[in-house]
């Protein structure tokens, strides 16, 4: 492989805060009261224990805080691989293929926070795209 470059960039973080709510009135979501451990199975279909929630009347705030839950964290690999092929005299061609998410892992975003949702605590979403490959070709002169 004389001649290539290989390089590649790793990120990860843990997951994004977000406040379990109850519906919302004109707009404006409540905060219900926290009963029990929020700490749920984390997957897809319960993130969170949504049983650990109580509803609490209209006008009134419960105790529930504000980002007291985290939802999935995020990982992913990028990699590229690069090569600059002489053509003729100071003309060049760069050659590159950049892969995005090398492993094609699957990052969720947040789940429902509504309690009051029939879908409370599950991720429908994902938080980042799939592999995605890109080549490009650029010429020096």
């Amino acid at each position: 492989m004389s001649g290539w470059t290989v390089s590649g960039i790793f990120t990860a973080r843990s997951g994004r805060p977000f406040t379990v709510t109850q519906g919302s009135l004109e707009g404006a979501s409540w905060v219900p009261n926290r009963v029990g451990d929020p700490k749920g199975p984390e997957t897809v279909a319960q993130w969170f224990n949504v049983g650990a929630f109580e509803r609490v009347p209209a006008g009134t705030f419960g105790n529930a805080g504000r980002n007291i839950a985290r939802g999935p964290g995020y990982t992913t690999f990028d990699m590229s691989l690069q090569r600059r092929v002489p053509i003729r005299g100071h003309i060049a061609a760069s050659l590159r293929w950049d892969v995005f998410n090398l492993f094609d892992r699957a990052n969720f975003g947040n789940p429902n926070p509504d309690i009051t949702s029939s879908t409370a605590g599950v991720i429908s979403s994902l938080a980042g795209d799939p592999r995605v490959m890109q080549f490009s070709f650029r010429l020096h002169f």
